[in-house]
């Protein structure tokens, strides 16, 4: 990249080391330069536009989309979020998903604690005088196009010693045009919520950009603010915590300023680490690592032998390299069973290992020589690690969203090979490098432009998401919701009728995969509840309806349309229905037992002289340990013939 003829010569204060003082191995160049003093935006306004260009071209589409998914809990269901203003001391002092469930719960491995961007969200509201989601949509892709000039502006600052032929086919700009385009980025842009990931990663290359500067002028001004946008980073997502690792590697890899600057800058984001985890601990609680987390879609690994644990977690780092190299296909959902349980010693596993083995090494041994490869290895596993369920047990087997920081390594890396690797390699390398370019940029794009509509709706976003993780009872269960809501507000009679069968296929997708997984039992009852309200058929709805009680007989909509029904003249198929699963459950040996009770007392609602039913409430209550009334029943089915 070109630079400003205004830039001086290395600060007296850092002489380059005498020949006698020079280390064992050759430091590079690219760790000396001219020290940063012109004005960023004047040098590179070109590459500037470009980026934010095209973050609006890729994603333009997303501005007519409403609220999806997760923006429900932090927006739209937020109480906290829908007072405006005036919740945003309730984000700051609570955990994350207390406006949503109006308590603090234990829902994943050590909660969750990310209250700047639903403070953005506050602001918006009150703003905006309520729900704004097109504003919400371009603040998103603002950001996301300053994430990626806050990135080229570090990579200026990092490779001033790599000079390029032209801006726009320099590491800087490459890099960071390659980070906006890649396709893995859309759920983090077009998710309204996924502003905690863009926000998190902006706001902490800011703080590396203040250690970067601070390396060159030595000025405390520029540490205060690394240390402030680094507990901003924290204060947007935990991921941000990865930069204790990335923050020292950088300063080390691409600068002559040694320990003394690692040191200083590192007491000031440790200082900033410890002001975030006392401000975190006091709101959300002290993570509990060791905490059972016994919902399987907030803890996917439940009941896996070691080996399937492992082995899963490593099919998943390897579904991250291969979404970096070719991302596509691409879902929101990666919840049970979408990755499937794999062992440790299955082939895709094995070559995960072998592959992050490898890379340790080569970003190992690149130390010494700092290798821009090794420097993108170790960034790459560096930011991974937290998401990777290696470290905790962040609730699913992985997301897109997840790599949205992690991914800049590769950036880093595919831009150097392009602009300074490939082209000394052979004489055509600057050619060949900007045909490989040129095609990057065509498929990234493509990719990008045609994921973005994806996101537009519940029923876009679900059916994209079973095609390509079919085997995902989230996914199917979601599919199964977003068309039961489009059913409700459906009014023509026969797509009423198709979309419920629609709905309920998807429902029995789910519990073929997750039996005993709530929503999708759920909906098979609302199925069950809405085309008995159409056709008046009651032994449709039993027969729908008898393997769910069977499976939840806890989801309390069962007692609501039982009131609904048991008035309606179908007495003798009601009892039937509610003896034999009074009865199932009698034989089970969980918390479904209990249960027995319920269904048998409806039953004896509609017969009390039966003896079948007299009897099968005298063990009933004989198992809950109401000896009296287990000896009554007994009595009066022994009376009866």
């Amino acid at each position: 990249m070109s630079k400003s003829k205004s830039r001086p010569q290395p600060l007296q204060s850092r002489p380059k080391p005498s020949p006698a003082a020079a280390p064992a191995v050759t430091q590079p160049a690219h760790t000396e330069g001219p020290v940063h003093t012109s004005s960023f935006l004047k040098d590179h306004w070109p590459g500037i536009l470009v980026l934010m260009a095209v973050s609006f071209l890729l994603y333009f589409q997303c501005i007519a989309y409403g609220y999806i998914l997760d923006d429900l809990m932090v927006i739209t269901g937020n109480s906290f979020t829908k007072k405006g203003f005036g919740g945003i001391w309730d984000i700051l002092t609570t955990e994350s998903f207390e406006g949503y469930f109006g308590e603090k719960k234990d829902l994943v491995q050590g909660n969750r604690y990310r209250p700047l961007s639903i403070m953005t969200f506050a602001a918006e509201y009150g703003l905006m005088g309520g729900t704004a989601p097109r504003f919400s949509h371009v603040i998103n892709i603002i950001l996301y196009g300053l994430t990626g000039v806050v990135l080229m502006m570090n990579l200026d600052m990092m490779f001033r010693n790599f000079n390029a032929k032209s801006w726009w086919f320099s590491v800087p700009f490459i890099a960071s045009l390659i980070f906006i385009l890649h396709p893995v980025h859309t759920e983090a842009v077009a998710n309204i919520k996924g502003r905690d990931e863009i926000m998190s990663m902006l706001l902490a290359l800011t703080s590396l950009y203040g250690v970067l500067r601070y390396a060159d002028h030595r000025k405390t001004a520029w540490m205060i603010w690394a240390a402030v946008s680094y507990f901003l980073a924290l204060l947007s997502k935990e991921n941000a915590i990865t930069f204790l690792a990335v923050i020292p590697l950088t300063v080390y890899f691409f600068t002559r300023s040694g320990w003394p600057v690692i040191s200083r800058s590192m007491v000031w984001i440790l200082a900033a680490t410890v002001v975030y985890l006392i401000l975190r601990f006091n709101t959300a609680g002290v993570p509990k690592f060791n905490q059972q987390i016994t919902d399987l879609m907030n803890n996917p690994f439940l009941d896996m032998k070691p080996d399937e644990k492992a082995g899963t977690i490593l099919y998943t780092l390897g579904k991250y390299i291969k979404l970096l190299l070719w991302p596509h296909p691409l879902s929101h959902d990666y919840y049970p069973y979408a990755i499937p349980k794999t062992s440790l010693f299955s082939p895709i596993p094995a070559l995960s290992l072998l592959v992050y083995v490898a890379l340790a090494v080569v970003g190992l041994r690149g130390l010494r020589s700092k290798s821009v490869y090794a420097y993108s290895i170790l960034f790459f596993l560096a930011t991974l690690s937290i998401v990777s369920n290696i470290v905790i047990n962040v609730g699913t087997f992985m997301n897109e969203r997840f790599i949205f920081m992690a991914s800049a390594g590769f950036c880093i890396a595919a831009a150097y090979f392009l602009c300074v690797h490939l082209p000394r390699l052979t004489a055509l390398g600057d050619k060949v490098a900007m045909g490989l370019l040129g095609l990057m940029v065509l498929g990234l794009g493509t990719m990008t432009f045609l994921r973005v509509p994806v996101w537009e709706n519940a029923i876009t976003l679900n059916r994209a998401a079973v095609e390509v993780s079919p085997n995902s009872a989230r996914a199917n269960s979601f599919m199964s919701t977003a068309l039961f809501e489009e059913y409700k507000l459906a009014t023509d009679s026969e797509k009423k009728k198709q979309l419920l069968s629609e709905s309920e296929k998807y429902a029995q997708k789910s519990v073929a995969i997750v039996p005993n997984y709530q929503n999708p039992n759920l909906m098979l009852i609302g199925v069950a509840s809405e085309r008995y309200k159409m056709t008046g058929n009651i032994n449709d709805y039993i027969n729908l309806m008898k393997p769910v009680v069977q499976r939840r007989p806890d989801i309390p909509f069962i007692q609501e349309f039982h009131n609904y029904i048991k008035d309606r003249n179908h007495n003798k198929e009601l009892f039937d229905f509610y003896l034999e699963t009074g009865n199932y459950l009698l034989k089970t040996n969980d918390g479904r037992r209990s249960y027995a009770l319920q269904f048998l007392n409806w039953a004896y609602a509609f017969n009390p002289t039966s003896r079948a039913v007299n009897e099968s409430l005298g063990l009933a209550y004989e198992l809950s340990g109401d000896n009296q009334k287990a000896a009554a029943y007994r009595q009066a089915a022994q009376s009866m013939q």
